[in-house]
C-alpha cells in the first residue's frame, strides 16, 4: 500500500491516509501541493468536508522564521494564558498549526480557484528556498496574513515526537521526491463524526484512490533510520 500511495502521489492523484485507532482515528485526503487544482480543492471541500490545510517541513519553516501558532500566541496574547493549555488535548500533546495565508494574487482568497492559487504559490516558494535559502525573504512579497489557507509545520525529525497527519503526509511527499508540502483535509461522515476506517477505505475504493495507514508509513520511516 505504501508504494502504491507513493506512485499515486507522483502521478498527481489524491490518496487517503488513516492515522491510527489510538490517535484521531481519522482519514485525511492528501495530495502533493504542487499538483493542487481548483477541482481538487472542490473535491476536498465537498467530499472531505474538514479543514483544508497545507503542510511544510520543519526545516523549511525555519528558513523564513515561520512560527507555530501556539508559540506566537504565548508571546503576543495579552490575556489569561490558561487559554493555551493543551494538556487536555484528546489525541496529542500539541497541534502543528501555524499562521493562515493568502497569495497576494487572489481576491478574497476563499473560492476554490483562490485557495488553489495560494497553495500552488506556496509549493513554488518552498521549491525555491529548497534550492536557494536566500529566496526566503520573498515570503512577504508573495503572501499576506491572515488568509484562508491554514499552514501546518511537521515536527522536526518527523515521527520522533509526533505522528499526526501533518507528519505522515509531509513525509510521504519527501519519500516521493516531491516538493515537501501536502494539502490535506479530514474526511467527515454524514453521521456527524469523522469517517471510520472502513468508511474511508470504501470511499477510496469507489474513487480509485490509494489508501495507506500511519503504521505502514512509520514502519517505512523506521527502516530508513
Amino acid at each position: 500500500m505504501f508504494n502504491d500511495a507513493l506512485k499515486s502521489l507522483k502521478e498527481g492523484k489524491p490518496i487517503l491516509i488513516f492515522d491510527a485507532d489510538d490517535r484521531e482515528g481519522e482519514s485525511d485526503m492528501v495530495i502533493a501541493s504542487q499538483f493542487i487544482t481548483r477541482d481538487i480543492v472542490r473535491t476536498m471541500r465537498k467530499d472531505g468536508g474538514g479543514l483544508i490545510c497545507t503542510t511544510l517541513k520543519y526545516d523549511d519553516a525555519t528558513k523564513f522564521n515561520l512560527p507555530y501558532i501556539e508559540d506566537l500566541y504565548k508571546n503576543c496574547l495579552n490575556m489569561d494564558k490558561s487559554i493555551l493549555r493543551s494538556d487536555d488535548l484528546k489525541y496529542d500533546k500539541n497541534s502543528t498549526f501555524s499562521i493562515t495565508i493568502n497569495s497576494r494574487d487572489t481576491f478574497t482568497g476563499i473560492p476554490d480557484i483562490d485557495r488553489a492559487k495560494t497553495i500552488k504559490h506556496l509549493a513554488e516558494f518552498l521549491d525555491k528556498i529548497e534550492k536557494n535559502p536566500d529566496n526566503s525573504s520573498e515570503f512577504g512579497r508573495i503572501f499576506r496574513t491572515p488568509g484562508h489557507i491554514h499552514l501546518l509545520i511537521a515536527n522536526e525529525g518527523y515521527f520522533k515526537n509526533r505522528r499526526g497527519h501533518t507528519e505522515l503526509s509531509t513525509y510521504m511527499m519527501d519519500s516521493a521526491g516531491l516538493i515537501p508540502s501536502a494539502t490535506i483535509v479530514e474526511m467527515l461522515s454524514d453521521s456527524g463524526y469523522s469517517m471510520k476506517m472502513d468508511e474511508s477505505e470504501s470511499y477510496a475504493r469507489m474513487h480509485g484512490y490509494s489508501f495507506v495507514t500511519g503504521d505502514e508509513i512509520i514502519e517505512q520511516w523506521r527502516e530508513t533510520q
